[in-house]
């Protein structure tokens, strides 16, 4: 029983392996079959086994997945966020409470400002669904690990974006106090790729041995 375990864990231990590793499995079985007793051969198999997720741990491709598929999570959360908030902004042009236009109100902006922001929301709202769209593109992408796509997709979203922005500085930079929920969308449409290229360069680096 022992001695079939020991086997397993070093069939789990070669699967483990990078490819840059993969040689390693064939010495592992060979080491194994000459095991002592059952539980000497256990022992090994369970070393074998701690070496192989520290040298995947290592590996530069499995991390370099691994920061994909963590950019492609997140900027797939942000388009999911995207897509609430146009969902909220139509919502609020079929008649729902805005809680911007109340802001501007209670701060005693002057009717034509307020009339100024009425007319961009339909803008606003296409710009966030636009923008949902971009980034479930991006995280597509990155899943596929298509990576060139991705930055395609993310600067459509930086475009977007910074039109989004324009629009709620051109009607409320001079209103103190008043928050704009736009900023964020700049800074992440800028971040996912910066936060990419990091990676890249990651992946760039020659491997330790």
């Amino acid at each position: 029983m022992m001695r079939r375990l020991a086997l397993m864990l070093c069939q789990a231990s070669g699967r483990l392996l990078p490819a840059s590793r993969k040689r390693w499995a064939d010495a592992m079985f060979v080491e194994l079959a000459h095991a002592g007793n059952d539980r000497s051969a256990l022992v090994f198999a369970a070393g074998c086994l701690h070496a192989a997720l520290h040298e995947r741990l290592r590996d530069l491709d499995t991390r370099f997945a691994a920061g994909l598929w963590s950019i492609g999570i997140v900027t797939a959360l942000f388009a999911v966020w995207q897509m609430l908030c146009a969902a909220h902004g139509i919502a609020v042009i079929f008649g729902a409470t805005d809680g911007m236009h109340v802001a501007l109100v209670g701060r005693g902006a002057s009717a034509s400002l307020i009339a100024r922001y009425d007319a961009a929301r339909p803008v606003v709202v296409g710009c966030f669904v636009l923008l949902g769209c971009a980034q479930l593109a991006g995280a597509w992408f990155l899943s596929r690990s298509q990576l060139r796509r991705f930055v395609l997709a993310s600067c459509a979203s930086l475009i977007i974006a910074a039109t989004a922005v324009g629009i709620q500085l051109s009607i409320i930079w001079k209103l103190d106090g008043v928050p704009s929920e736009f900023y964020a969308l700049l800074v992440q449409a800028v971040a996912v790729p910066a936060l990419l290229g990091w990676f890249q360069r990651q992946q760039d680096r020659p491997e330790e041995t």
